[in-house]
């Protein structure tokens, strides 16, 4: 629950500043050292969104979603397969640093999963589920009484009249 609190701004304090720690932790690195291990973790980050693309699209098609890929279930899996081979050749080319850290994010992933899943068995850890219209912080409290939608704030622009012509000089 600690990262479940905010501020009074709707800010997500306790995260950020965990962030920041990590951030401190990995500022006296090498840049380039650095600038990869990022770029292999995001690889890692996309490799499960290309996955859960494909398990949703083949296993739960009943699930709504706010927009869908207009192309058949074959197609959708071979969307996928051209960026997941370019991750595959580029951590076939990293240094052996980037093996470690990410064979150590992945057992740490699933260690923490699965104890997640212990915890929660034991009613130690409550997870809350969350409608996906539920728009709790897309504004601050502040703007609250501003905005009836959500959707729709003070920075939406103006409608564009068509009769305008623009002319180039």
């Amino acid at each position: 629950k600690i990262f479940q609190t905010r501020s009074k701004y709707g800010t997500p304090t306790a995260g950020i500043v965990f962030n920041t720690l990590v951030v401190v932790a990995f500022g006296g690195a090498d840049f380039g050292q650095l600038l990869e291990l990022l770029n292999s973790v995001y690889a890692l980050s996309l490799l499960m969104e290309y996955a859960a693309f494909v398990k949703l699209r083949l296993y739960h098609k009943e699930l709504q979603r706010p927009y869908r890929i207009p192309v058949p279930d074959w197609a959708a899996v071979l969307i996928v397969i051209p960026p997941t081979l370019g991750i595959f050749v580029i951590f076939a080319t990293s240094n052996w640093y980037v093996y470690y850290f990410c064979t150590g994010i992945v057992v740490v992933g699933i260690i923490i999963f699965k104890f997640s899943d212990i915890f929660k068995r034991l009613g130690w850890v409550e997870y809350e589920s969350r409608k996906s219209n539920n728009h709790k912080y897309a504004t601050t409290p502040l703007d609250e009484d501003e905005i009836t939608d959500p959707l729709e704030g003070p920075s939406a622009d103006p409608p564009i009249d068509s009769n305008v012509e623009f002319v180039i000089a």
